[in-house]
């Protein structure tokens, strides 16, 4: 852990004038730091040093400001200072006790540690279901990716108007801070994901963000919530009346950082056992690990930020005022107490070096977090799980009674599938020696419960993946844009929350530069070399986070990119940019090697005509500039486009519009001119004190029509010469256009007479075409007539034929009617009277039979 360093220690002076070299490693550091040698007019050497590295330091008065003052104080006043500081802490450390212990259960709910137990038997399932731990990597994955991009977390921010300088120096301060987090401060990103590792667990995690004298850089580290402490009534850091740090040190390091007086020399023992509490134990337990004894032997410091009603040279008034205290809490003493507000406030107000991150604020100062939220449905679960998986095992291994004579060969061993076991069981029923119990199937209603247990959990932590899977089937994007809205608010509250907590940790690494930084600070990023300067970090330009608080996702940014792309393409052409939003839909996705893809395009440059009918071929854009002789450029262009060959032809279709549309900006470039000039030359008539808006406006009036008349003056002025030859010219022309109009006339009349001979002819026709129809139709009428008598006799004769031989048929089929008849009759007679007689003969020839006559 680090502590509150004195980052304001004044560092020995260096020679910078004489370079000692006394062995090869000299001559390797001196290579190394690419120093040049450059000859001058007077003949010696000019020694380069500016490619050496410069550190950051603090200025002599500063440093003596933030000096450590327990040199001032006697004896007694620093045992009492002493006492209260390890009082007021453990009073702190006292009124969270429950607070921690809570936590204590918590971290049994995390399934972190793999355990076997014989409770309530033997092998019974010890799994945790993993709805607490699975919210919370989610989270810490999420809010990573939003927090803390590949190019650096920090954007920068200009306040009041915007100005080239400000631009310049707001682009400084955003690409040395990002160069600061990404690459002089690699602890930085491992710190901030532990951080956001402990947030959604516990609901509250602490950054601080200090300078660290021994590295000459600042250091942000994340400090876990059991070695920070806060007195009982505080609501946030700034109103608080006080907060330790506890910070763990080994021998070692104590004794470099006493010999570069952060602290002072005092006696405070050996190290010793660091005293454990129930929390760090129970991480020590999930994590399997444990201090070795005196080979891990640690002091223990208590850096406490609070108010002190001292004597001090800076302030000779009897208010209290904040001061840093740092004690070793096994001996009590006071190692360092320094100044915590600026040199130049006379406010005297407490500099903040930890930023609270909250996950959701609570009723207090601490926040919740998803132990608080989740950790009744994650117990709730997994007990569910638990005994849903016992029962699975009771079911497949069921156990059971067995009678007391009946002993199975080879002990109790579970039966193995398809194994069958001998059994000493002599004249038993086995049926009746062994009774094994009713262990039923898992539930099926446990196993619903256990559905909805953890879809509530999963639902309540995160349910936008489940949106943007199903973001196919509910259709336009408006829709999913509401449903993921919707469905993010929980997280979206979050990151604001870890948006204005990043914000107060650049604010206040924004301010170590300010502090430390020299006047110049040169370094090296990729491609560049690059330098920043102290007045950078002025106040006129802020730091915030590059995430965007509104916008929580990729999956936001995508779908505002899809709309604002599906807008561009229903509205007119111009009215977006399209280049810009094909930009961001590609950020929106992370998609590598942006600026290769779409590079920004060249800035146009005044070309002459030829070279820029060139640029346009090659897709470079063209502009036109003041100063060019546009007429030139006018009169060259129109001929090319002209020009079959080259313009006009089909392969250059493309080239066309762009060239018409820069002839039309030289040809406003003309317009501009000659209205700039006559505008001009009619503001210098007028007095100034009558160069009101409608005065300007009516001298630009004036100098249009004169722009005008002197226009269309230009297309009509010719000499005497030149307007004879014209007037004969128009003269050939008019007698030539007479003729064609006489020529005309007279093709017309003579089409006339021909269109009415022709009419005249059709009629004749027309009358004897309809005298021959009208005597063709009176013979086919007659002939017809003719031809239908006939018919109509041949009809009459052919009827009554027909009808004579149907009644000469019909007498027929009566006699022979008759003929059938009457035989029929004689056919039956004679059946009948041949069945009569065989009766007769039968009857008689039983009567016989009965008498016994033969």
């Amino acid at each position: 852990m680090a502590t509150e360093k004195n980052p304001f220690e004044q560092i020995p002076e260096e020679v910078t004038n004489v370079i000692e070299i006394t062995n090869q490693k000299d001559m390797d550091d001196v290579e190394e730091q690419s120093i040049s040698f450059e000859p001058s007019e007077d003949g010696g050497v000019i020694v380069d040093f500016s490619s050496m590295s410069t550190e950051m330091s603090p200025e002599p008065e500063i440093a003596e400001f933030y000096a450590n003052l327990v040199e001032d104080f006697d004896e007694e006043d620093l045992a009492e200072i002493s006492q209260n500081v390890r009082d007021k802490f453990q009073a702190d450390k006292d009124s969270r006790s429950e607070w921690e212990s809570m936590f204590e259960k918590g971290f049994d709910l995390l399934g972190l540690k793999i355990q076997e137990t014989s409770e309530p038997f033997e092998g019974a399932c010890t799994a945790v279901h993993p709805l607490l731990i699975e919210s919370a990597v989610k989270f810490q994955a999420k809010a990573s990716q939003e927090l803390f991009p590949p190019g650096g977390p920090v954007k920068s921010q200009i306040l009041g108007n915007v100005t080239p300088e400000k631009e310049s120096q707001a682009n400084r301060v955003e690409s040395f801070m990002n160069y600061q987090i990404t690459e002089q401060m690699p602890e930085y990103f491992d710190e901030f994901e532990r951080m956001l590792f402990h947030l959604p667990l516990i609901g509250s995690a602490f950054k601080k963000v200090y300078y660290d004298a021994n590295l000459k850089r600042p250091v942000s580290e994340f400090v876990p919530i059991d070695q920070f402490y806060v007195s009982y009534f505080a609501t946030n850091l700034r109103n608080a009346d006080r907060y330790t740090h506890v910070i763990y040190k080994n021998a070692g390091d104590l004794r470099k950082e006493i010999a570069a007086d952060i602290y002072i020399d005092a006696d405070i023992g050996e190290p010793s056992e660091i005293p454990s509490t129930g929390f760090a134990d129970k991480v020590d337990t999930i994590l399997g690990v444990s201090p070795a004894g005196d080979n891990d032997s640690q002091f223990v410091l208590l850096e406490q930020h609070t108010d002190l009603n001292i004597k001090d040279s800076m302030c000779d008034d009897d208010e209290a005022h904040p001061y840093i205290i740092t004690v070793e809490e096994s001996s009590g003493s006071v190692l360092s107490i320094r100044r915590n507000y600026s040199p130049d406030d006379d406010t005297k107000q407490k500099r903040s070096h930890f930023v609270h991150y909250k996950f959701v604020p609570g009723f207090g100062f601490y926040g919740l977090g998803l132990m608080h939220f989740l950790g009744n449905l994650t117990m709730s679960a997994t007990a569910a799980m638990r005994s849903l998986i016992d029962a699975g095992q009771f079911a497949n291994l069921p156990g059971g009674f067995k009678a007391k004579g009946v002993r199975i060969v080879g002990d109790n061993e579970p039966i193995a599938p398809g194994e069958f076991k001998e059994i000493e069981a002599t004249g038993v029923d086995l049926s009746k020696a062994i009774v094994p119990l009713p262990y039923k199937e898992p539930s099926q209603t446990l196993f619903n419960m256990l559905n909805f247990v953890t879809a509530a959990g999963q639902k309540f932590a995160d349910s936008t993946e489940q949106i943007v899977s199903d973001a196919a089937s509910y259709g336009p994007v408006g829709t999913t844009m509401a449903l993921l809205e919707a469905s993010s608010k929980f997280f979206s509250g979050i990151h604001k929350r870890l948006h204005k907590s990043q914000r107060d940790e650049f604010k206040i690494l924004a301010r170590i530069d300010y502090e430390y930084l020299p006047q110049e600070y040169p370094y090296e990023v990729p491609n560049v070399s690059e330098s920043i300067f102290k007045k950078d970090f002025d106040g006129t330009i802020d730091v915030i986070p590059v995430s965007d608080p509104n916008i929580p996702s990729n999956a936001h940014r995508m779908m505002l990119a899809n709309m604002a792309l599906q807008m561009a393409q229903q509205s007119p052409p111009g009215m977006f940019n399209i280049e810009a939003l094909n930009r961001t839909i590609l950020r929106a996705a992370n998609m590598p090697n942006l600026e290769e893809i779409l590079p920004t395009k060249p800035e146009t440059k005044p070309l002459d005509p030829v070279t820029d009918i060139l640029a346009v071929v090659k897709g470079i854009p063209i502009q036109a500039f003041a100063g060019q002789n546009h007429k030139a450029h006018i009169q060259v262009k129109t001929a090319y486009l002209q020009d079959p060959q080259n313009g006009a032809s089909p392969i250059m279709s493309k080239v066309a519009p762009v060239l018409q549309a820069n002839i039309q900006e030289h040809s406003m470039m003309i317009y501009q001119e000659q209205m700039n000039g006559l505008t001009r030359v009619g503001l210098e008539q007028l007095p100034p004190e009558e160069q009101s808006p409608q005065n300007i406006e009516i001298i630009m009036g004036n100098a249009a029509q004169q722009v005008l008349n002197a226009n269309m003056a230009a297309g009509q002025a010719q000499s005497p010469e030149q307007q004879l030859v014209s007037l004969e010219q128009a003269k050939v022309q008019l007698e030539a256009e007479k003729l064609k109009v006489e020529a005309a006339m007279n093709n017309a009349k003579m089409a006339l007479e021909t269109k009415e001979l022709d009419l005249k002819e059709n009629q004749l026709l027309l009358e004897a075409a309809d005298k021959k129809v009208s005597n063709v139709m009176k013979e086919q009428k007659t002939q017809g007539d003719r031809i239908s008598k006939q018919q109509i006799k041949s009809l009459e004769l052919l009827t009554k034929v027909a009808i004579e031989e149907s009644r000469i048929e019909s007498k027929e089929g009566e006699t022979a009617l008759k003929l059938l008849t009457r035989i029929t009759e004689m056919e039956d007679k004679d059946k009948r009277e041949r069945e009569l007689t065989t009766a007769k003969l039968i009857t008689e020839a039983a009567l016989k039979a009965e008498k016994g006559e033969d």
